[in-house]
């Protein structure tokens, strides 16, 4: 069966684009794979991917709510219903049975709700921040944490709905929160173009870090290391910058091309990706703050990333509900193209 018209020009289109960035690239773009899904040719963003537990399908979330696709031929499997409007983030519980979708009205409401996994079930609905909640992150298996742009960090007790703690401190809305489970904090940036580090338990702010000059974005924890834990956050000022937060030190930082949206680090914590306004995925080493490649990706902002965890190649969410899969990028091959 070809495909709809739709679909094939997408696919031409972004085929072409890619073909053209090759061109011009030095030899240190490598070859990708590319898959163009778009959902329905004007569809809203892509605002969070997450991989499933199995690492069989992919579940993202936009304005149009919560799809989840076929991994790796991100073929549309189903549509999960959310009640909250203008979704912009998503995560699994540590034990994978459970998703946590964040969304809300702008400057009226925020609401976290909880789903249950394959199931697609509404299992709760968080609601206590008076603005759109931009992120959650999973503390333990009851416990979760949502940032607001009313300028607020809840946590809440997952299985009882309860709110057990507002950390205040941010002065914009908050963006982006991680946990750092070895030691026990919270991490959040924001607006304010700040980073803040928190007793989650208790509410206590135990410092802030503030050398971004523009907003923040996107907070990470840097996976599979020894020794004081490392974040990266990801700023407008067109940095990504590298923290030991239980110290309150920033190491090093790396300049980008583009303003990053989003920030996702390879498996192995060795590599740190950054997806940017321009489109292009930039691949950073932690320690020399180098670009080490420029993958190429979308005609337009590249809005959201995830590795997945074993084959670590590379998706990409767009504009118009576009998807896209890169391939591992330590590992060269030939490029291919699948409508």
């Amino acid at each position: 069966m070809s495909a709809p018209g739709w679909q094939t020009e997408v696919i031409r289109r972004a085929t072409t684009h890619v073909e053209t960035v090759m061109k011009r690239l030095p030899l240190l773009f490598f070859p990708i794979v590319l898959i163009a899904v778009d959902v329905s040719n004007a569809g809203p963003p892509i605002t969070s991917l997450a991989f499933s537990p199995d690492l069989q399908s992919v579940v993202a979330c936009s304005q149009s709510g919560v799809t989840v696709y076929a991994w790796p031929g991100l073929t549309p499997i189903k549509q999960i219903e959310s009640s909250s409007p203008n979704l912009h983030d998503l995560a699994f519980s540590p034990g994978g049975d459970r998703l946590a979708v964040a969304g809300g009205t702008p400057a009226e409401d925020g609401t976290v709700e909880i789903i249950s996994w394959p199931g697609g079930k509404s299992l709760k609905r968080l609601t206590g921040h008076f603005d759109s909640v931009m992120s959650v992150c999973w503390l333990d298996e009851s416990t979760l944490a949502s940032a607001g742009m009313d300028h607020d960090v809840l946590i809440w007790n997952v299985n009882s709905g309860e709110k057990v703690q507002t950390l205040k401190g941010h002065s914009r809305g908050v963006t982006s929160v991680a946990y750092i489970a070895r030691q026990g904090v919270l991490v959040t940036a924001g607006l304010d173009q700040s980073l803040r580090v928190w007793n989650p338990v208790s509410g206590d702010l135990i410092r802030s870090l503030s050398i971004h000059v523009k907003p923040v974005s996107s907070v990470r924890f840097r996976p599979g290391m020894t020794g004081l834990p490392m974040i990266a956050s990801a700023s407008d000022d067109m940095t990504v910058r590298f923290w030991q937060p239980t110290i309150g030190r920033m190491v090093r930082f790396a300049r980008l091309p583009s303003q990053p949206r989003d920030i996702q680090w390879m498996p192995d914590g060795t590599q740190i990706l950054a997806c940017c306004n321009d489109g292009h995925v930039y691949l950073v080493d932690p320690e020399t703050v180098q670009v080490r490649q420029d993958l190429g990706a979308l005609d337009g902002w590249a809005y959201a990333i995830a590795v997945h965890p074993v084959d670590n190649d590379i998706l990409v969410g767009g504009g118009d509900g576009i998807l896209l899969r890169l391939a591992n990028p330590t590992r060269g091959r030939a490029a291919e193209h699948t409508p």
